[in-house]
């Protein structure tokens, strides 16, 4: 009885696995369920969001030190995560298609890229909101926002590379090394504050430590972030969805111009 308990019990992570593979990985599963779930989960995001934000902006008193303006931490802290958690995305699906010849891998890498950046530009826009008042000027050539401002040209390069260089193997290949050697880059923007000396705050919330964030302050904060990491989520499906069917309907055009040259 335990011998056939584990073999059932096999063959249903077989089949649980054949189908997470199948969806993820196979384009016509893909779209089928992507255009079902988008809305649904885009509902999902923004009700979250703007729950989080609410709590954020009403509810939480002001902060002793930088009074009303320390609010945006609660859009800014989660955009500069997601500008890093979506970079190493990127690494790792450029690996998955060079290593495994997995198509969809590289679809994933461009779309996560695609939001990445959006992702990266607003972190380094609402970091600037926040210097002004409290450090006085828009932008320094800090170690933080250096950093930051080296991913985004890192994004923006892979993007180049990716959709530009022909043939499309070739502009692949090197854009998975410059996704693999601009992970270094990761560690520099989150440690920067702690390596060098920067007007930038030290970290309050991503720490081995305890969170110097008091608990009022923290939770409303972990909700927007939770609602961020959805709604990135969301764009990158929706993103993929819509590099699988522009490359879908240039084969089909190409299919078309071949039948018209031949007859």
């Amino acid at each position: 009885m335990e011998i056939l308990g584990y073999k059932n019990m096999h063959r249903t992570l077989k089949k649980l696995t054949v189908l997470i593979f199948s969806c993820l990985f196979v384009p016509r599963y893909f779209l089928a369920w992507s255009n079902r779930l988008i809305p649904a989960l885009y509902t999902i995001s923004l009700s979250t969001i703007a729950y989080g934000c609410y709590i954020g902006l009403y509810v939480v008193p002001a902060d002793v030190t930088q009074g009303e303006v320390f609010r945006i931490i609660y859009i800014h802290v989660p955009l500069a995560v997601l500008s890093l958690l979506l970079y190493l995305c990127v690494s790792i699906c450029m690996l998955l298609e060079r290593g495994l010849h997995l198509k969809m891998a590289g679809i994933y890498a461009h779309a996560a890229a695609v939001v990445g950046l959006l992702m990266t530009v607003l972190t380094l826009i609402t970091g600037m909101i926040w210097a002004k008042p409290t450090w006085g000027v828009w932008w320094v050539w800090d170690a933080r926002l250096t950093s930051e401002a080296i991913l985004a040209v890192l994004y923006i390069g892979y993007l180049i590379v990716r959709t530009q260089i022909q043939p499309k193997a070739l502009g692949a290949e090197i854009s998975a090394y410059i996704a693999w050697i601009g992970t270094m880059n990761i560690p520099l923007v989150h440690y920067s504050v702690n390596w060098w000396f920067t007007l930038h705050q030290g970290p309050s919330v991503l720490q081995f430590a305890q969170p110097k964030m008091p608990w009022t302050m923290l939770y409303p904060l972990l909700i927007t972030g939770f609602g961020f990491i959805i709604h990135a989520g969301v764009m990158v499906v929706q993103t993929a969805r819509c590099l699988i069917l522009s490359q879908q309907n240039n084969n089909q055009t190409d299919a078309n111009e071949t039948v018209v040259d031949t007859l």
